[in-house]
């Protein structure tokens, strides 16, 4: 105890905002009362954590600190550790053996502290199996895509669980594909993966397809498919299955990057872009008519908005589609319009509703092609398509 006497002028000791004494320190030393050194250490945290130590008497404190990291009694261990979680000004090496302790002591500085590295904590993943401590690091507000890799290496299903629902969380793909390889007979993990969105286009396809048949219907209740949407993706027509799945949930760099791999792979067909136009899907359509055409997606929606009869048709010459679906499409688009709002759902029944414009107007009678056009939304009527916000 001399040194930490000797670390302290004897006029500081006695500052009134510290008020830590001499019998204080002692007490800490040689106090066999637990619930008196647990009072103790509560001024000193209390008093570190206002900020208003001068800097000797921050030296003292976290010599104190490194004292008490030494007390038989986990009760004191753990307080200190649920004090000093969130201080940024804690010294690295006491932070560090808070980490290390049990788990009861370990928990909130894993969980909380910004002063422990990446490096340790992804050391402390590597070295440990005590499950506590494994889902503190997975409750932090963010984690490197390095440390989720770290974490889901640990190839426990709740740990696994834990990160996927993290939003704070960054998980590589290969991280997703460690999940997948594990966890392919786990629904409640790989449920998690498909709650979670934002998947890569390539692995949503794989994740879709190897799913067990009751998350097949878990997935078909939470997102509207029917089982023969899932079918479909299973048996051939897998690029719009998948389309019908994440595309409502994307944002419009994640529509690019999904029209640009279909394209990449010769799937960017015809029948996916004027389905995409039949279940109202606008987003996917304008930006798959401008990967053909070789346009910006914003250059392509004003076009498609031009209401001269120039515009729109020279971007669909353009693109590829055939010719003798022009007069349908057109219709088809300028009614998709009207009902979406320009593009955004307004109503879960959108199929319904362009059947019944286009019976109505006659549409499907006097245009060419509309009937092909009428029976791609027919084929999609019953399966509650989900909707854009």
């Amino acid at each position: 105890m001399q040194a930490l006497e000797a670390t302290k002028p004897e006029s500081s000791v006695g500052s009134s905002h510290m008020n830590i004494t001499r019998e204080d320190i002692d007490l800490l030393v040689r106090e066999p009362s637990v619930g008196m050194r647990m009072r103790i250490a509560d001024k000193i945290t209390n008093g570190y954590n206002s900020g208003l130590f001068t800097e000797s008497e921050n030296k003292l404190a976290n010599e104190i600190f490194r004292l008490l990291l030494k007390d038989t009694q986990v009760k004191i261990r753990q307080l200190i550790a649920e004090q000093l979680k969130s201080n940024m000004q804690v010294p690295h090496d006491i932070v560090l053996g808070l980490a290390s302790d049990v788990s009861d002591v370990a928990m909130p500085v894993l969980e909380y502290s910004n002063v422990l590295t990446e490096d340790d904590l992804i050391a402390i993943v590597n070295a440990t199996r005590e499950h506590p401590k494994l889902k503190a690091i997975a409750r932090r507000d963010s984690i490197s895509k390095e440390l989720s890799h770290a974490l889901i290496e640990k190839r426990d299903a709740e740990l696994a669980r834990m990160v996927i629902s993290n939003s704070g969380a960054v998980i590589a793909e290969t991280s997703m594909e460690v999940v997948l390889e594990e966890f392919a007979r786990d629904n409640s993990v790989l449920q998690e993966l498909v709650m979670r969105g934002g998947l890569p286009y390539t692995f949503a396809e794989k994740l879709f397809t190897a799913v067990s048949s009751s998350l097949k219907k878990e997935l078909s209740g939470k997102y509207g498919l029917r089982q023969k949407v899932v079918a479909e993706a299973v048996t051939g027509a897998r690029e719009t299955a998948v389309l019908q799945f994440i595309s409502p949930w994307m944002s419009q760099h994640e529509i690019s990057q999904l029209v640009d791999q279909m394209h990449r792979n010769k799937r960017l067909t015809d029948s996916v872009i004027l389905r995409s136009l039949c279940i109202g899907d606008l987003r996917f359509f304008e930006t798959a008519i401008a990967k053909r055409v070789g346009i910006s997606p914003s250059n392509t929606r004003l076009l498609m908005l031009d209401p001269g009869p120039l515009g729109f048709k020279a971007l669909y010459d353009s693109c590829g589609l055939p010719e003798s679906f022009y007069d349908a499409v057109h219709t088809m688009l300028r009614l998709a319009l009207e009902e979406t709002e320009y593009g955004s759902y307004r109503t879960t029944d959108f199929c319904a509703r362009m059947v019944g414009r286009i019976t109505s107007g006659g549409y499907h009678k006097s245009i060419a092609n509309m009937d092909t056009l009428l029976a791609l939304i027919g084929t999609a009527i019953h399966d509650n398509k989900p909707t854009l916000h």
